[in-house]
């Protein structure tokens, strides 16, 4: 495994789903991947493309280390498992309504955000 792919799919998760289920953090992860399509030379490109994960605009920092580290837990086993979000490539949290959600079908909520794919 791409150390650098595994520490960005585990950043996405961190910042973006690490108060969420582990399942709603398995499935950040596997959105990453599904747009990585799967290859990890890919998952740093994808998480840091400009406007797709807000937490890439800032300077954050790893504050919850137990969290991070259940982070690269989960960023490990997604590569392991199927991808139960049927091919999902975007998700955003419940009280968000981005511009782009009626363009994708809705796959499953977990926890406090919403997985789509394409339709």
């Amino acid at each position: 495994m791409i150390e650098s792919a595994l520490i960005c799919l585990a950043l996405n998760i961190y910042h973006e789903s690490r108060g969420e289920p582990v399942r709603g953090q398995l499935a950040v992860a596997l959105v990453t991947l599904n747009r990585a399509k799967w290859m990890q030379h890919r998952v740093c490109t994808e998480v840091y493309r400009a406007k797709q994960f807000s937490w890439t605009n800032s300077q954050l920092t790893i504050q919850d280390p137990i969290a991070y580290k259940r982070a690269l837990a989960i960023a490990r086993a997604a590569y392991q498992i199927p991808d139960f979000t049927q091919g999902a490539t975007h998700f955003h949290r419940q009280d968000i309504k981005p511009y782009w959600r009626t363009s994708y079908q809705p796959v499953e909520q977990i926890g406090n955000h919403i997985f789509y794919r394409k339709g």
